[in-house]
Protein backbone atom coordinates (compact mmCIF):
# COMPACT_ATOMS: atom_id res chain seq x y z
CA UNK A 1 0.00 0.00 0.00
CA UNK A 2 1.44 3.28 -0.86
CA UNK A 3 0.40 6.22 0.68
CA UNK A 4 0.26 9.81 -0.90
CA UNK A 5 0.32 13.18 1.06
CA UNK A 6 -0.81 16.88 0.59
CA UNK A 7 0.03 20.03 2.51
CA UNK A 8 -2.80 22.51 2.46
CA UNK A 9 -1.80 26.09 3.43
CA UNK A 10 -3.07 28.84 5.31
CA UNK A 11 -3.11 30.69 2.28
CA UNK A 12 -5.15 28.15 0.31
CA UNK A 13 -2.16 26.61 -1.61
CA UNK A 14 -1.43 23.46 -1.56
CA UNK A 15 1.57 20.75 -2.20
CA UNK A 16 1.19 17.18 -3.40
CA UNK A 17 3.77 14.24 -2.87
CA UNK A 18 3.23 13.56 -6.01
CA UNK A 19 2.74 16.54 -8.85
CA UNK A 20 0.96 15.66 -12.25
CA UNK A 21 4.62 15.05 -14.54
CA UNK A 22 5.30 12.47 -11.66
CA UNK A 23 7.80 14.74 -10.27
CA UNK A 24 7.97 14.33 -6.47
CA UNK A 25 7.55 17.04 -3.80
CA UNK A 26 9.30 15.73 -0.19
CA UNK A 27 8.67 16.49 3.02
CA UNK A 28 11.05 18.99 3.34
CA UNK A 29 9.28 21.18 1.04
CA UNK A 30 6.31 21.43 3.01
CA UNK A 31 6.69 25.11 4.43
CA UNK A 32 5.57 24.33 7.79
CA UNK A 33 5.18 28.39 8.76
CA UNK A 34 2.08 28.64 6.86
CA UNK A 35 0.81 24.42 7.17
CA UNK A 36 -2.93 24.44 8.21
CA UNK A 37 -3.87 21.22 7.07
CA UNK A 38 -1.97 17.96 6.22
CA UNK A 39 -3.33 15.10 4.34
CA UNK A 40 -3.21 11.42 4.06
CA UNK A 41 -4.40 9.55 0.69
CA UNK A 42 -4.57 5.89 -0.03
CA UNK A 43 -5.61 4.93 -3.67
CA UNK A 44 -6.50 8.73 -4.34
CA UNK A 45 -9.28 8.59 -1.00
CA UNK A 46 -8.83 10.41 1.40
CA UNK A 47 -8.10 8.66 4.83
CA UNK A 48 -7.03 11.01 7.42
CA UNK A 49 -6.96 15.10 7.81
CA UNK A 50 -4.67 16.52 10.63
CA UNK A 51 -5.58 20.13 11.83
CA UNK A 52 -2.70 22.22 12.56
CA UNK A 53 -2.47 25.82 13.70
CA UNK A 54 -2.44 27.24 16.71
CA UNK A 55 1.24 26.57 16.77
CA UNK A 56 0.89 23.04 16.10
CA UNK A 57 3.90 21.19 14.54
CA UNK A 58 3.74 18.31 12.02
CA UNK A 59 4.76 14.78 12.85
CA UNK A 60 4.93 12.48 9.42
CA UNK A 61 7.27 9.78 9.49
CA UNK A 62 7.01 6.18 7.77
CA UNK A 63 8.45 3.18 9.82
CA UNK A 64 9.24 -0.88 8.44
CA UNK A 65 9.54 -3.67 11.03
CA UNK A 66 12.17 -6.05 8.44
CA UNK A 67 11.95 -9.89 8.51
CA UNK A 68 15.34 -12.11 9.01
CA UNK A 69 15.03 -12.55 5.25
CA UNK A 70 16.06 -8.79 4.95
CA UNK A 71 12.07 -8.03 3.58
CA UNK A 72 9.89 -5.59 4.66
CA UNK A 73 7.52 -7.11 7.00
CA UNK A 74 5.67 -3.83 7.99
CA UNK A 75 4.65 -0.68 7.02
CA UNK A 76 3.16 1.76 8.96
CA UNK A 77 3.13 5.83 8.45
CA UNK A 78 2.87 7.89 11.74
CA UNK A 79 1.05 11.28 11.55
CA UNK A 80 -0.11 14.12 13.98
CA UNK A 81 1.34 16.80 15.49
CA UNK A 82 3.19 18.12 18.58
CA UNK A 83 2.47 21.68 20.26
CA UNK A 84 3.93 22.99 23.48
CA UNK A 85 1.67 24.23 26.20
CA UNK A 86 3.02 25.44 29.47
CA UNK A 87 6.60 24.25 28.90
CA UNK A 88 5.13 20.54 28.31
CA UNK A 89 5.26 18.86 25.15
CA UNK A 90 1.91 17.32 23.77
CA UNK A 91 1.34 15.29 21.43
CA UNK A 92 -1.38 13.10 19.06
CA UNK A 93 -0.25 10.84 16.80
CA UNK A 94 -1.81 8.28 14.43
CA UNK A 95 -0.36 4.84 13.21
CA UNK A 96 -1.89 4.34 9.72
CA UNK A 97 -0.94 0.69 8.76
CA UNK A 98 -0.57 -0.97 4.99
CA UNK A 99 -4.41 -2.81 5.23
CA UNK A 100 -5.91 0.79 5.55
CA UNK A 101 -6.69 0.75 9.70
CA UNK A 102 -5.67 3.31 11.92
CA UNK A 103 -4.63 3.50 15.60
CA UNK A 104 -4.87 6.49 17.47
CA UNK A 105 -2.21 6.07 19.60
CA UNK A 106 -1.76 9.69 21.61
CA UNK A 107 1.91 10.60 22.36
CA UNK A 108 5.20 9.36 21.46
CA UNK A 109 5.24 5.63 22.65
CA UNK A 110 9.28 4.90 23.84
CA UNK A 111 8.49 1.63 23.77
CA UNK A 112 6.97 0.82 20.38
CA UNK A 113 8.93 -0.85 17.73
CA UNK A 114 8.48 1.79 15.97
CA UNK A 115 10.04 4.52 17.66
CA UNK A 116 13.45 4.34 16.57
CA UNK A 117 15.46 7.40 15.34
CA UNK A 118 15.05 8.16 10.99
CA UNK A 119 17.84 7.65 8.70
CA UNK A 120 17.76 10.71 7.63
CA UNK A 121 17.72 11.64 3.74
CA UNK A 122 20.63 13.85 2.10
CA UNK A 123 17.94 17.06 2.50
CA UNK A 124 16.90 16.63 5.87
CA UNK A 125 20.97 15.95 7.46
CA UNK A 126 21.25 19.60 4.99
CA UNK A 127 19.11 21.23 7.89
CA UNK A 128 16.00 22.34 5.27
CA UNK A 129 13.79 19.99 7.48
CA UNK A 130 13.61 23.10 9.99
CA UNK A 131 11.87 25.54 8.05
Amino acid sequence: MELNWKAIYSDGKTLNQYNEDKSVNKYTDIDRNILEFFEIYRENKLILRIHLGNDKRLIYRRRITMGFSGKIKVVVYLVGWQKTVNGENVQSISYIFEDGHIEMAGAWNEKSEFAYAPNLIKEEKNGSQDK
